[in-house]
């Protein structure tokens, strides 16, 4: 978990920022928990990895998922210990459900799941997903993800407050410091960083993007 403590990283966010007094805490606050909610997004962190099992009920295609997930990576037929193709959601709703058969395909609606075809037996299939982290509230609380990535939200969460606040280029500049950041401290981890998109909103300024 986490070091820094939401108050220290607030802390330094509104350093970068300039500590400007018209800017309270509960709105920078939030820039913080966007930060957070983007990194755990885009890296796969095993801190955020869980698993869910539940039967299949003959001829049911619709089951209820893991709560409020970040993401759902797999599905896994557990009885027949194969792995689940997902597909795209408008591609499953063209396939035909009339007929039962071994579960081979899979999608998400909302925090449903729907496989296909609609199961000619009770199997145990297992859903992998990503956790949506808690949200940082309390001044005490620290993130569920490594030490390292502290210094990340500080960068970022400053980059949306820059944002809110009509800084543009510097936002840029603190995107691409935490994209540059993180980008060297990720080893094993899948690096699918969502921050690019923002960071070429604009042309790069100093720090690349790294992404």
């Amino acid at each position: 978990m986490g070091i820094l403590t939401l108050l220290q990283i607030r802390t330094e966010v509104d350093s970068i920022m300039g500590n400007k007094t018209a800017v309270l805490d509960p709105r920078v606050n939030t820039w913080i928990n966007l930060a957070y909610t983007e990194i755990a997004s885009g890296i796969d962190f095993e801190e955020l990895s869980d698993e869910f099992d539940f039967p299949t009920v003959v001829g049911t295609f619709e089951y209820a998922g893991p709560a409020n997930p970040l993401a759902v990576q797999l599905l896994r037929d557990e009885t027949n210990e194969r792995l689940l193709a997902w597909v795209p959601k408008n591609e499953y709703f063209r396939l035909n459900r009339a007929t039962n058969g071994t579960v081979l395909r899979w999608t998400r609606r909302g925090s449903d799941l729907l496989v296909w075809p609609p199961p000619n037996a009770v199997v145990t299939l297992r859903a992998q997903f990503k956790i949506t982290p808690p949200a940082l509230v309390a001044d005490g609380n620290v993130t569920i993800l490594p030490p390292f990535v502290d210094n990340a939200l500080i960068f970022l969460g400053a980059a949306y407050g820059l944002l809110a606040t009509g800084e543009d280029a510097r936002a840029v500049l603190w995107v691409n410091r935490a994209a540059a950041y993180l980008g060297s401290r990720i080893t094993d981890q899948d690096f699918s960083f969502l921050l690019g998109g923002l960071a070429r909103t604009q042309p790069t300024t100093g720090v690349p993007s790294g992404t």
